[in-house]
């Protein structure tokens, strides 16, 4: 019996607006711009 290893490539930050729910780029930057201030303003940023 042989066993099958199946690998899924996931690609993340490549999709297209409407995968998100968006129309446009410009529409997700509209709705990143204050959840990325936040995370800057909480400095809960954590590289490793």
């Amino acid at each position: 019996m042989t066993n099958s290893v199946e690998s899924v490539a996931i690609s993340l930050g490549n999709e297209p607006p409407e995968a998100l729910g968006f129309k446009t780029e410009e529409q997700i930057e509209t709705a990143l711009i204050p959840l990325m201030a936040e995370v800057f303003h909480n400095e809960t940023i954590y590289v490793k």
